[in-house]
């Protein structure tokens, strides 16, 4: 594959994750703003739905488009084939990444939410809390383990693959 095939496959991801996002987003903005909320914010909030679910269909219809915009080459160079192992890496780093993104935000909230509950004396939400930091905690080492060792999973991966498959005669 090209790098614009590259660009061009992670910006129609890219457009996948957004539109996946868009319900929650507009369920937010409908039903979990209250009447107290000031309706210029909410303006604002439908200003940016609608834009992110313009980008979203940019990203979709056009992305080879967004790809040779992002990377202008002076020659196109064929790139030499990769190998399974590669993608399989890169695979995983990219796992691990989106995982790490996903859970590094929940973790520093609720790690700050603890502490100020902690100041402040309530005892009630701290267990459900500790359990939350413990499982974003597990994540964010599982996603540290994907993006900068999964040597040991692509083992695992081939070993699953080839397990019982007796080896040709040669």
């Amino acid at each position: 594959m090209s790098p614009q095939q590259i660009v061009a496959v992670l910006a129609r991801l890219l457009a996948v994750w957004l539109a996946i996002h868009l319900p929650g987003q507009a369920y937010q903005i409908v039903f979990a703003s209250g009447p107290s909320v000031d309706r210029s914010m909410t303006a604002f909030a439908v200003v940016g739905f609608v834009v992110e679910l313009i980008v979203s269909l940019a990203l979709w219809f056009f992305p080879l488009t967004v790809a040779r915009n992002l990377l202008r080459s002076s020659y196109e160079e064929r790139p030499p084939p990769s190998s399974a192992d590669l993608w399989l890496g890169m695979g995983c780093a990219l796992i691990g990444l989106w995982l790490l993104t996903t859970a590094l935000p929940g973790l520093v909230i609720d790690t700050f939410i603890l502490g100020s509950s902690t100041l402040n004396g309530s005892g009630d939400l701290s267990s459900s809390l500790r359990q939350t930091i413990v499982y974003y905690v597990a994540e964010v080492a599982i996603a540290a383990w994907l993006i900068l060792g999964a040597a040991g999973f692509r083992k695992v991966f081939w070993w699953a693959r080839t397990a019982g498959i007796s080896k040709l005669p040669e």
